[in-house]
């Protein structure tokens, strides 16, 4: 087999093989969201719940506090009524407390009322609530895109000077591949003044290579 015939079977399996990742390349993109009109990828979801515990005391007279009296028309008769006894419990102070369970675990309310003279006097509560304090935090990145870059190339040797000259194009695809094209013309000098000029055309396929960290 002549060296053309192999050489323009392996420029055909070149060619071949760049059409065949020019098509390929396909990406997996999962979840996206859209912050401030642009669309990103979401990497990774985070959701925490934060109890911040609140403690709240009041103090509120009786005065303040709606209360009905209720009289009734039944006479009472009384015999032997220690009045002594009656003017102290009247004007004693009775303190009663009690504890008040909020569902879903949300904490207590402690109630302390005093009452004297018939009436309450005052009612202090102090309210121990847990608050639930619920971050999301969603870490994106940007979708890939097509990046597409110009310029131009040489090659210099000693015998040449100037070997090569052209501009090529750079094309990196949303799967991180790159294709080269390029043209030009190569620069062959036979007596180290005269020489010719012959055009190429070149076509490359880069994949990315994944470094650990």
């Amino acid at each position: 087999m002549k060296f053309s015939t192999i050489k323009n079977i392996v420029l055909v399996a070149l060619i071949a093989l760049f059409l065949y990742q020019l098509k390929g390349g396909k990406i997996n993109i999962g979840k996206t969201t859209v912050v401030d009109g642009k669309r990103y990828e979401i990497i990774k979801e985070i959701h925490d719940t934060t109890e911040v515990t609140k403690i709240n005391t009041k103090w509120k007279k009786g005065d303040d506090i709606v209360h009905e009296t209720i009289v009734h028309d039944t006479a009472i008769k009384l015999v032997n009524v220690d009045t002594a006894a009656l003017l102290h419990d009247y004007f004693a102070k009775n303190i009663y407390k009690d504890t008040l369970r909020l569902p879903d675990s949300l904490g207590y309310v402690f109630l302390t009322d005093t009452i004297t003279k018939n009436k309450i006097e005052g009612r202090n509560f102090t309210a121990n609530v847990k608050q639930r304090v619920i971050n999301n935090t969603t870490i994106v990145k940007e979708l890939p895109k097509t990046k597409v870059f110009y310029g131009i190339e040489g090659g210099f040797n000693k015998a040449d000077f100037i070997s090569s000259i052209g501009m090529g194009v750079l094309i990196n695809t949303k799967s991180d591949r790159i294709f080269n094209l390029g043209l030009g013309v190569n620069n062959r000098t036979t007596d180290g003044t005269n020489g010719s000029f012959s055009p190429y055309f070149k076509g490359g396929l880069y994949w990315k290579i994944k470094l650990r960290k």
